[in-house]
């Protein structure tokens, strides 16, 4: 596995992604990864370590980028630093759903471009990143799976003029797994559960994992509070299962 920094072109300005590549020539499927609210840093790089280690070849843009704040600057706040929240929320309050689809797009169009990779692609990400994953897949036909990560606030619009990603549930049409726990604020249960109706409402097929004692960011081993080893070691695998099923064995049927 082999990682680096590099910049996507996103109409027509440029934006820093973490990009993470199996060993191998490939050709690879490929996966796109929404970052969480503090940006790409140790958690988010890891996670995507962890798909190229299992095969994928993935690719994490820098959602903030039109702030003027690093991701550097953001990744670089210790966990008990207050300023590392007062710093992100309004980041995540300035996001735009129209801007996400173009920077999610710009990071795929980079994966497309890199001659070890062939697709096919999935999406996934947590926290925010769990409901930029699942906009990008009702809001897109690019991708053959979406798994969200506790995803917040996918029944709000992002944006002036913007439907929020629960109102397009009958434009998905891809493979879907969810992991939330219900100790989990946002979403909390019934959030979870409204997004589980209207997936039946719709006759959409999907699987969620929910976990009875796990709280939110339950797999960031950076996140001192809030990190469940055993939840963690148990959704993995089956992000990486669901991920094989819908992009391997699809890859390999060509």
């Amino acid at each position: 596995m082999a990682s680096q920094w590099i910049q996507i072109n996103v109409d027509g300005a440029p934006a820093d992604a973490y990009l993470a590549l199996p060993d191998g020539p490939g050709p690879h499927p490929g996966v796109v990864v929404a970052m969480h609210v503090f940006g790409i840093d140790r958690f988010v790089q890891g996670k995507c370590d962890e798909l190229a280690e299992a095969g994928y070849a993935a690719i994490a843009p820098y959602l903030f980028h039109r702030a003027p704040v690093s991701n550097a600057q953001l990744a670089g706040y210790a966990f008990e630093d207050p300023a590392r929240r007062e710093t992100a929320m309004p980041l995540k309050d300035g996001l735009r759903d129209g801007e996400l689809i173009a920077d999610m797009l710009a990071a795929l169009d980079a994966l497309r471009a890199l001659p070890e990779v062939a697709g096919p692609f999935g999406v996934t990400g947590f926290c925010i990143g769990g409901r930029i994953a699942y906009l990008m897949a009702v809001r897109t036909r690019e991708f053959a799976a979406c798994a969200d990560f506790y995803g917040v606030d996918v029944d709000l619009p992002w944006g002036e003029g913007e439907p929020d990603p629960l109102s397009l549930t009958a434009n998905l049409d891809c493979a879907l797994a969810g992991f939330f726990g219900d100790l989990d604020a946002n979403p909390a249960p019934p959030d979870v559960d409204k997004l589980e109706a209207a997936l039946r409402e719709r006759g959409k097929p999907f699987t969620f994992h929910r976990y009875p004692n796990a709280q939110h960011a339950f797999n960031d081993p950076y996140n001192p509070v809030r990190y469940d080893p055993d939840v963690s070691a148990d959704s993995w695998p089956k992000l990486i299962a669901f991920f094989d099923g819908a992009l391997k064995a699809r890859e390999a049927a060509r």
